[in-house]
């Protein structure tokens, strides 16, 4: 029984990532990412990946335990198979 929830090491928690680059990293996953900038819009621009899993149910039992300002999102496009 293995879990698919993935926490990034040390190393990842500290790269501040564009949004667009979390796309790239982490295909076809959900990923819940820690804001850290907003565009002029107010849409978040930049974070650090907190937590990535190809399920969604896993990233969802985990948001309890984070605090913070979060950019939850699913990676692939719409006709992936999204879990």
């Amino acid at each position: 029984m293995s879990s698919q929830l993935k926490v990034p090491d040390i190393s990842a928690k500290e790269e501040i990532l564009e949004i667009s680059e979390v796309s790239s990293k982490y295909p076809q996953q959900w990923v819940t990412v820690e804001i850290l900038q907003q565009d002029d819009y107010g849409w978040p621009a930049k974070g650090k990946v907190v937590l990535h899993s190809k399920d969604r149910s896993e990233i969802s039992k985990s948001l309890k335990n984070l605090n913070g300002s979060l950019y939850i999102f699913y990676t692939g496009s719409i006709d992936d198979d999204a879990e």
